[in-house]
């Protein structure tokens, strides 16, 4: 057969994506050329030979439509639009999506997932591209760095959480997908970040357009979201859920640093037989609860919560209320299932100066970065390099946002709160 291996090529991937069938092939073959111009190169296609990626094949299809005189490759807009509507035909419309999603959860949700990542990889939304990536240890602590690299179009696109987004605008948002689900009788969608802080960075968002209250409810959704997708956790930011107009949680691999972290003190909360807790190695300050019953981590966890909120210390700066009577504690729960636990990591924090991020650290780390750093997945701006200065910074700083801080008086400190459960 004689064709245009690359028109070819690209066209065969579109058809794996499962929104077209070998029958549409030669429609699609003359959709795209009639974005990319006339292709002139053609040789015996044999249907063995190894496909390039998608990206590399579009690319070839940007210098085709360039030297066609449809686009000016370094016009930044006018590239990303193409690249847009040329992976359009990698991705299936969002009832084709979510039916073989469905599909492939019935076989299991984590074939369901990479089945969906894979779309957002092929596809371009999802831009896992690095300039640096690292497994650093830092004070014995296991942490991932790395430096990202992205671009953004000048695009204005509406409210990125609302479901009204997919498929919206000429690039940013034009081959966007959400998997509805119903949680606790409320309409949710998920979808992954286009531009991953860390590994299957996921987004969970209701469909009405309203912030997020942080309240037993929306804790018991978060649970309920690790039983839809075990093998992800979810949390939440708790400086956005503040200010976003439309609240939404995130999560991602349930592997993370924080989760593969040790215990390294057991103890009991009296009346919470049924519940694990733990102080965990790491360098802020986190408690581990694990049950197989979610009613009771869910009161264990509302009581610590309640605990910490009360608890002050003021020969270690631990104080619990401002001096207008502002609660200054509060947790960021991070949710996550091993088996049949429910298991949430309780990270303790304190809203006064003397545990803000350090100047430094903001100065290196991206902006859009926190709170995953918590988790130990730290993304630094793309002109930062990954070196001994810079980790020291990093260093430093987890030292300095540790509530009970690491040496003996620290420790002891943080076992004298653990007293008062």
């Amino acid at each position: 057969m004689i064709k245009n291996k690359v028109v070819h090529d690209f066209i065969s991937i579109a058809l794996q994506s499962g929104g077209w069938m070998e029958l549409d092939r030669l429609y699609l073959e003359n959709q795209v050329i009639a974005l990319v111009g006339p292709v002139n190169e053609e040789e015996e296609i044999e249907e063995e030979t190894q496909i390039k990626s998608s990206k590399e094949l579009v690319q070839e299809l940007l210098l085709v439509a360039e030297k066609n005189e449809l686009i000016d490759l370094k016009n930044f807009e006018e590239k990303a639009e193409l690249n847009a509507k040329l992976m359009s035909f990698l991705t299936p419309p969002p009832s084709v999506v979510n039916a073989l999603f469905s599909q492939h959860y019935d076989t299991s949700e984590k074939e369901a997932t990479d089945y969906f990542y894979l779309m957002n990889l092929t596809n371009g939304y999802v831009n896992e591209e690095n300039n640096q990536y690292k497994s650093e240890t830092l004070d014995d602590y296991s942490f991932i760095i790395q430096s990202k690299k992205w671009q953004s179009t000048s695009e204005f696109t509406m409210c990125p959480y609302c479901f009204e987004s997919e498929g919206h605008g000429k690039v940013e948002n034009t081959n966007k997908r959400l998997i509805r689900m119903n949680l606790k009788g409320e309409s949710w969608g998920f979808y992954y970040h286009p531009k991953p802080l860390l590994r299957e960075h996921s987004i969970f968002t209701p469909e009405n357009h309203q912030p997020l209250v942080m309240n037993r409810q929306l804790q018991e959704t978060m649970l309920q979201l690790v039983d839809v997708y075990p093998h992800y956790f979810v949390s939440l930011d708790p400086e956005v859920i503040k200010l976003s107009p439309h609240g939404f949680l995130y999560g991602g691999d349930n592997q993370m640093p924080l989760a593969l972290a040790d215990n390294n003190f057991m103890f009991d909360i009296p009346g919470f037989v049924t519940v694990e807790a733990s102080l965990v190695n790491w360098p802020t300050s986190v408690i581990r609860l694990k049950t197989t019953s979610k009613k009771n981590l869910m009161n264990a966890l509302e009581y610590v919560t309640l605990k910490w909120q009360q608890y002050s210390y003021p020969s270690l700066d631990i104080i619990a209320k401002d001096e207008d009577g502002k609660d200054l504690h509060s947790v960021l729960p991070v949710f996550r299932k091993e088996e049949d636990a429910y298991i949430v990591e309780m990270i303790l924090q304190d809203a006064s100066s003397e545990f803000s991020r350090s100047k430094a650290y903001e100065a290196i780390i991206h902006e859009d970065a926190y709170p995953v750093d918590q988790l130990g997945v730290i993304n630094l701006k793309q002109d930062v390099e990954i070196n001994e200065t810079n980790l020291a910074v990093i260093t430093e700083n987890m030292a300095k946002q540790s509530i009970f801080r690491r040496p003996q008086d620290g420790q002891k400190a943080f076992l004298r709160f653990i007293d008062t459960l």
